[in-house]
């Protein structure tokens, strides 16, 4: 009898190299102009290699990404592809007293630098006016970039970025341009379809994930909704699910986590309500954080809503093995024992062993080496094949 092979992927976000972050310093947009396409090329292709020979490890991941190295962050490039941002004013996150509690707690170096910044590190253009989405030629060049890149170098699959319609509405806060927050919500939605089906239709074999942190982090993040995060998820959920109807379900990715950043996380939302929303998302895989230790246990919680309610036929889950916040390396054993209960409960088939987060979310902001990252994912790859022996 043939084992099942347990298949590993990443977030998406890598290492930039200087000479990208010097672009992207001068950047007015969040994104690299594509005359600098060279050095975009060049950085995309490392960022590739690193994922599928990681550590000089002669096995790679099956399901790498471009790395978003053209990219200040995973939406810090989206005025580039709107009007309707102001080129002038700018508007700022507003972290909750719950949130900045915790960074008080468990990470004051954190809570200093961010109010050193004076918010700027998290302030992004104002909307000025309604949004129009305008980027589809960037969105499909980056596909068509992404493919390319993948059939030189090797590599069978490749995914790319792209962020869900609601945490644009915590990156970009809300003006008078917008009535409420669903009416925001829905905006970004009816035009990220045009983004994600830019992406789709560059090429058969790509895959699109969605960063949709807003399934979760917004609990603790999301302060200017004037909704709780209890009623909005499923409505977050609804407008994935409407921006990305009639597109080809099996190459959708959707990516969750609870933020990014060091610290406590006591205030994370529950797992259980959030998986009993998540799952009503048309994509064909769920890319989850289950690595770190508060959620480490949320393995159980997978555990326990399978034996009561089954699973959708066909979801695979990517679930988080490797924890992207500290540089504790994890072993290929400690891989394999967290992948174990979901594959028992899943099946193989439809596990993927994966990471937390994105290794560098946004440039200059980042909490591991690439020399910590690549060990992690000769870590991720080697565990997830003692996991396909053992399991």
């Amino acid at each position: 009898m043939t084992k099942q092979k347990i298949k590993t992927t990443m977030t998406g976000s890598w290492f930039r190299p200087p000479e990208i972050l010097g672009l992207l310093k001068s950047s007015p947009t969040g994104e690299i102009d594509y005359s600098h396409r060279a050095a975009i090329i060049d950085a995309e292709r490392r960022a590739l290699r690193s994922q599928l020979r990681p550590d000089g490890n002669d096995r790679g991941l099956d399901y790498p990404s471009n790395g978003e190295q053209r990219k200040g962050g995973y939406t810090q490039f989206v005025p580039s592809r709107y009007s309707g941002f102001s080129s002038t004013e700018k508007a700022s996150m507003d972290f909750g007293p719950t949130l900045i509690q915790e960074f008080q707690e468990s990470n004051p170096a954190l809570f200093a630098t961010l109010q050193t910044a004076g918010g700027a590190v998290f302030a992004s253009p104002k909307v000025v006016d309604r949004l129009e989405y305008v980027g589809e030629e960037k969105a499909r060049q980056e596909a068509l970039d992404a493919v390319q890149i993948a059939r030189e170098e090797g590599a069978e699959h490749i995914f790319v970025n792209s962020p869900s319609p609601g945490v644009l509405t915590i990156f970009f806060p809300r003006s008078e341009v917008y009535a409420s927050h669903f009416d925001y919500l829905n905006a970004y939605a009816e035009a990220q379809r045009k983004e994600y089906k830019a992406i789709l239709d560059a090429d058969p074999d790509l895959l699109l994930q969605i960063d949709a942190p807003d399934l979760a982090m917004s609990k603790q993040i999301a302060n200017g909704w004037g909704v709780s995060f209890e009623d909005a998820l499923p409505v977050h959920v609804e407008a994935i699910n409407k921006a990305v109807k009639g597109l080809p379900k099996e190459r959708i990715r959707v990516h969750y986590c609870y933020g990014n950043y060091v610290g406590s996380h006591k205030s994370d939302a529950d797992f259980d309500f959030v998986l009993s929303e998540i799952v009503k998302l048309e994509a064909g895989t769920i890319v989850g954080e289950a690595a770190n230790a508060h959620h480490e246990g949320d393995s159980l919680v997978l555990e326990d809503y399978v034996n009561e309610h089954g699973w959708p036929k066909g979801l695979k889950f990517a679930f988080g093995v490797i924890d992207v916040k500290t540089p504790i390396v994890e072993t290929p054993q400690t891989v394999a024992s967290r992948l174990e209960r979901p594959v028992k409960v899943l099946g193989a088939e439809n596990v993927l062993g994966g990471t937390d987060c994105g290794f560098e979310t946004f440039a200059f902001f980042g909490n591991v080496t690439q020399a910590v990252a690549e060990q992690k994912l000769k870590a991720l790859v080697r565990g997830a094949e003692l996991a396909s022996e053992r399991f």
